[in-house]
C-alpha cells in the first residue's frame, strides 16, 4: 500500500522562502569578502613617501598636562617651522609635474586649516626627491597647559597627474604638539 503525504502548502513556502534568503545572503557575503580582500592588498604606490621631518625637531617623549600623560608624542617647540617631505618614484617610468599638496590643521579646530601646493618637476625611476614647504605657522600652543591647544595634524598628499605619469594618489598623516614650553636639549 502506498502512503500519502500531505504538504501544507502555506508552511512549504515559508520554509522555501527562509532557505532561499538565507543562500542569497551567504553568496553575497562572499562575494563581498572576495571583493574587499582584493581590493585592500599591498599595493605598492607610485610615489611613495619615505619620511617626513619637522624643523626644528622637536623630542618625542612623555608629556604630562595637568592629569593628562601623553606617551611617546611628537613636541614641536616653536611657533614656526619648516616641513620637508621625502619622496620616491617606485615606477619604471619618469614622471613629470607632480603635484604635492600639503594641509596644515588644528585637530581641536578643522576651521583653521592652511594648504600649501608644491610641484616637483621630474622625478626619474627609483630616484628620490624632497619638497620643503617653509614658514608654516602654528595654529595653537600647549604652553606646558593644554595638550588640546597644541595638537596639529599634517596631511601630505601626492595627487594624480595622468599627463605627468602620476595616476594614483598617495597620503601620509602626522600628528604633533607644539608646546613653546617645551626645552630642546643642546646638540652634541
Amino acid at each position: 500500500m502506498a502512503k500519502v503525504i500531505a504538504l501544507n502548502r502555506r508552511h512549504l513556502t515559508i520554509t522555501l522562502s527562509v532557505v532561499l534568503v538565507l543562500l542569497i545572503g551567504v553568496a553575497t557575503l562572499s562575494l563581498w569578502r572576495n571583493h574587499y580582500a582584493s581590493v585592500n592588498k599591498n599595493v605598492i604606490p607610485e610615489v611613495k613617501m619615505l619620511s617626513l621631518s619637522i624643523n626644528p625637531a622637536g623630542p618625542a617623549k612623555d608629556v604630562t598636562y595637568g592629569s593628562v600623560t601623553l606617551k611617546g608624542s611628537q613636541i614641536i617647540p616653536a611657533k614656526v617651522f619648516d616641513v620637508m617631505v621625502n619622496v620616491q618614484n617606485t615606477t619604471a617610468q619618469k614622471m613629470t609635474n607632480i603635484p604635492v599638496e600639503l594641509e596644515l590643521t588644528l585637530v581641536s579646530d578643522d576651521l583653521q586649516k592652511v594648504t600649501k601646493l608644491a610641484n616637483l618637476t621630474t622625478i626619474n625611476p627609483g630616484e628620490t626627491a624632497k619638497v620643503t614647504f617653509g614658514s608654516l605657522k602654528a595654529f595653537g600652543d600647549a604652553q606646558g597647559k593644554n595638550p588640546v591647544a597644541g595638537l596639529h595634524q599634517i596631511k601630505v598628499r601626492v595627487k594624480p597627474n595622468p599627463a605627468g605619469g602620476v595616476n594614483q594618489a598617495t597620503e601620509a598623516n602626522f600628528r604633533f604638539n607644539v608646546d613653546s614650553t617645551v626645552k630642546v636639549p643642546a646638540a652634541k
